[in-house]
């Protein structure tokens, strides 16, 4: 058989399907205790912005430590390494629940310098549902994404 021949193309697409299936089987097995530790960090995050200075850049430390130990634990259990920028559209789930947290940090900011803490609570709790449900929204259409590509 020759390089060019049809059998052998047709065997290698076969075969990057099958790698691509099992990448995805991979990154795709469902969660709820990352999704729950997700959340849980996402919500610290908010509400440590609310704390004074130098507090709230230690809360800003410790969740992006925390989130780089729970991706690093992630691609370890998985095999696969996977920032959540991609497919295409899980991208804009990323990216819309990245444009939620900048809210919600924001106001929580806002909250703490203006000394308004009780309006702090309800962003943490927000910010862990949102989370919550930007996490599984995100694996849903990764999942769909990449069960439809060629």
């Amino acid at each position: 058989m020759s390089q060019n021949d049809p059998e052998t193309h047709e065997q290698m697409l076969a075969e990057i399907r099958r790698s691509q299936d099992l990448v995805r089987e991979r990154v795709a097995k469902s969660s709820w205790s990352y999704d729950l530790v997700y959340s849980a960090v996402a919500a610290a995050f908010v509400g440590g912005q609310a704390a004074p200075m130098p507090f709230n850049v230690l809360a800003s430390a410790a969740a992006t430590l925390a989130f780089a130990i729970l991706w690093r634990r992630w691609s370890e259990k998985t095999g696969v390494s996977v920032t959540g920028l991609s497919p295409r559209r899980a991208r804009w789930v990323a990216i819309a629940l990245g444009v939620v947290f900048l809210v919600l940090a924001l106001a929580s900011v806002y909250f703490g310098r203006t000394g308004q803490y009780v309006w702090v609570l309800p962003l943490i709790a927000a910010a862990f549902v949102l989370a919550l449900i930007f996490s599984r929204l995100w694996m849903r259409v990764y999942r769909a994404e990449t069960a439809t590509r060629p």
